[in-house]
């Protein structure tokens, strides 16, 4: 008999949990398509985007076995059996795969057989014990991509010491160049911007400091599933004369190029905040003529919000810019939401000038404020002013929970799954 998808799925949750965090959501919320499997090779779970990618429901993959949901043709390239031997070694040794480019046909409803192409990668979660509990499967859809060069390599697996330490791309490379496969340069590009954005998010976005009175904290969600930068950035940091200064900008482009003009642009922003202790106007204008002095080609939105110092339990005073970027938000202490509604000053890197205007306002213990990217509010099918008239309604909505939660709550909420646009967050809490 064919489990119960809830008893599956309960069976995950009693493997792999934390109290307080449902791991469910969070694995169904990921916007790369990926598996849940048990060292049996039975599907525990599936998240949305494998649903999309292989058009199946979720009742037609969970619980049952791997072999019984993508059954092997019997003339298919032999291939598509390294994706099983994958997952049994996987759960044998406890050390991480990843299958280069492989043909895996897909069988329809009606007994057809659909050509698919695919780079998958297998990690073993390991239990108190060390033993493999659950494997998480991710299978990225390559067909289109071999298609248009129609070349491809048989499965090649990698495991965790080379994933980890580089030689993977040496590896893929080499497997690349003896083929000289479309398929094969896709996954060496693949695995070297993944790397390289994943060491560009370590050194770029750096956590917010420790502020007696204050809580700060952000988030970050990438617009290309599995990079992990992009143009969006936050900053916060305290200057010489104990303003907090937090910062949110946006920089065009969505890639490794957009993430090291942002990561510079960051840095100016940051060194003249500091060194000059200046208000985020004046810091603005500042950091402009600092990027366009250094030859710093980036064209970005910004905002800059500083906010005095004070014992906990006072109010602290709110001084603001907007180099074209979205009017923050504040969350007063009763759970409701407003607008800072003000004057834009031009973009970074136009050569406008300076003369941007300061702007000021006041934060009550337990007050909120929220600086957000675009990619939290703006929509291809909806005019821009209407998600920012929805948006303090929003937060309002979602009552008065912790500043961490209302970020979590907001990504959730508003952005879809696939999202086209990075998000960057920062919530900045007035104690009581």
């Amino acid at each position: 008999m064919t489990p119960h998808i809830s008893d599956m799925r309960g069976r995950l949750d009693r493997d792999v949990s934390v109290d307080g965090v449902d791991y469910h959501a969070v694995f169904a919320a990921l916007t790369a398509p990926k598996l849940v499997v048990s060292p049996e090779l039975m599907v525990l779970d599936a998240n949305e985007a494998f649903l999309r990618t292989v058009d199946a429901p979720a009742t037609a993959v969970v619980g049952r076995h791997y072999l019984d949901v993508f059954p092997l043709r019997s003339d298919s390239d032999p291939a598509a059996a390294h994706v099983v031997e994958s997952l049994e070694r996987v759960a044998s040794t406890g050390r991480l795969e990843m299958l280069g480019p492989h043909r895996y046909d897909l069988r329809g409803p009606d007994g057809r057989w659909d050509e698919r192409w695919w780079i998958t990668t297998n990690v073993p979660v390991v239990d108190a014990g060390g033993r493999v509990s659950v494997i998480v499967h991710r299978a990225e859809d390559v067909t289109e991509i071999v298609r248009s060069g129609r070349g491809a390599a048989d499965g090649v697996a990698v495991d965790h010491d080379a994933a980890r330490d580089g030689p993977v791309d040496r590896t893929v490379l080499h497997h690349a160049l003896a083929l000289g496969s479309t398929a094969g340069r896709y996954a060496a590009a693949l695995v070297r911007e993944r790397r390289a954005a994943l060491e560009l998010q370590d050194s770029i976005l750096t956590p917010p400091p420790t502020v007696p009175g204050l809580r700060i904290d952000v988030r970050y969600r990438p617009a290309v599933p599995e990079v992990h930068v992009g143009g969006d950035w936050y900053d916060a940091f305290v200057q010489r004369d104990g303003h907090t200064t937090v910062v949110v900008g946006d920089v065009t482009g969505h890639d490794v190029s957009a993430a090291s003009r942002m990561g510079h642009l960051r840095g100016v922003v940051r060194t003249v905040g500091y060194c000059t202790g200046a208000g985020p106007a004046e810091l603005l204008d500042a950091a402009e003529d600092t990027a366009t002095g250094l030859g710093l080609d980036a064209l970005a939105t910004a905002a800059v919000a500083q906010i005095g110092p004070g014992l906990a339990g006072e109010p602290r005073s709110l001084t603001w810019c907007s180099a074209g970027h979205l009017p923050p938000v504040v969350r007063a202490a009763d759970g409701t939401a407003r607008l800072l509604r003000a004057r834009n000053d031009p973009l970074l890197g136009l050569g406008l000038g300076g003369d941007r205007t300061d702007h000021t306002d006041l934060l009550e213990p337990g007050d909120t404020l929220l600086l957000y990217t675009d990619g939290l509010v703006e929509r291809r099918d909806r005019p821009l002013r209407d998600s920012l008239e929805e948006l303090p309604r929003r937060v309002t909505a979602l009552d008065d929970v912790a500043p961490a939660r209302l970020l979590d709550l907001l990504l959730t909420d508003l952005v879809p799954a696939g999202a086209e646009d990075d998000v960057a967050l920062v919530a900045v809490h007035v104690e009581r």
